[in-house]
């Protein structure tokens, strides 16, 4: 009964902050271009229009942050409404709109740091770029762990999970709808020695994880 409550006052909360905002539409550039400062403080608001007005220009795909450094656009997918842009060597901003129903739209991004292992985090916001309850809860790298594969006269287990304890996981957008990847990365954390014995138990695999019901759920 509580859980139902609880989902029901999440519906209400998203719905008022999205009934004005979806009654203007903004496009991907628009957003990633007016966006608060804070949200990508490696590049003004000056640099960012810079950045796309230069990719329409067909002239270049980087230009200078506020440090000095390039910055590239890797992804700008007018279409499915998503932009990558690496913001230094060591870190990437994602940006992609979705939609809780076809009038609905809302603003995810990820911000990945490689320094030098890749771990993301993952905000979401109205197009007022207020906070908005749609919690992502990042998987643990034992996750990935095929357990009933380790031979467990040879291997200890508990060894093996402590070993992966430490999780870094990177997080991508989808081009559909309501859809996010994630990655583990935390075998990179692991010396030479921990990994040969623990790499053939941990599989590859993307993590889908698709939003249903206002929750994340592992598809």
């Amino acid at each position: 009964m509580k859980k139902n409550l609880l989902h029901k006052n999440n519906w209400l909360i998203i719905s008022s902050l999205f009934i004005v905002q979806s009654l203007f539409s903004q496009s991907i550039e628009e957003l990633y271009v007016k966006m608060p400062d804070i949200l990508n403080p490696t590049l003004s608001s000056q640099n960012r229009l810079e950045l796309l007005e230069y990719h329409k220009a067909h002239q270049s795909d980087s230009t200078a942050n506020r440090f000095g450094n390039q910055a590239y656009l890797m992804v700008m997918d007018t279409l499915n409404e998503r932009i990558i842009v690496k913001n230094t060597p060591t870190s990437t901003f994602e940006m992609k709109i979705n939609y809780l129903t076809d009038s609905i739209p809302y603003i995810g991004i990820i911000k990945t740091i490689c320094a030098p292992i890749c771990q993301s985090t993952i905000e979401f916001y109205d197009t007022a770029w207020n906070v908005i309850p749609l919690k992502f809860e990042m998987p643990k790298a034992y996750e990935w762990l095929n357990d009933r594969d380790i031979p467990a006269d040879k291997i200890d287990l508990d060894w093996v999970r402590k070993t992966i304890g430490i999780s870094f996981v990177s997080l991508n957008f989808a081009n559909e709808n309501n859809v996010i990847f994630a990655k583990n990365n935390s075998l990179d954390f692991l010396n030479e020695a921990d990994k040969k014995i623990i790499r053939p138990f941990v599989s590859d695999s993307l993590f889908k994880y698709k939003l249903d019901k206002l929750k994340w759920t592992l598809k």
